[in-house]
């Protein structure tokens, strides 16, 4: 039971940091500016691990590393778009990806964490 809160408390801190966090400037302009882009990577990564530090669990710098840039390049694909986004529904398929990566690198570091 522990561990679904503990997953249900880092996907709070995930929407909370990359929808009212993100704002319309960061999310129309991370395709465009890296700047912007690593802005709003950086205000997601922090969220997570002030989530994680509050929850007890440790935070090192290959998580943060790790967290920063599988999320800076997941954003980048679908913001820019590239390879296959170019495809997609930005709106539709598109997002759904991009949720389903930065929901599994929560699954991942808490597996990592806790399992």
């Amino acid at each position: 039971m522990m561990i679904i809160m503990m997953f249900l408390t880092l996907l709070f801190a995930h929407l909370l940091a990359d929808y009212p966090l993100q704002g319309d400037f960061l999310a129309n302009m991370k395709g465009k500016n890296h700047i912007v882009l690593a802005t709003h990577a950086g205000i997601w990564t922090g969220t997570i691990c002030t989530a994680l530090w509050l929850m007890g669990l440790s935070v090192t710098p290959i998580d943060v590393a790790w967290l920063f840039v599988v999320h800076a390049v997941a954003d980048y694909l679908k913001a820019k778009p590239v390879g296959f986004y170019k495809k997609l529904n930005p709106l539709g398929a598109g997002l759904a990806i991009d949720q389903l990566i930065h929901i599994g690198q929560i699954i991942v570091l808490l597996a990592y964490k806790v399992g």
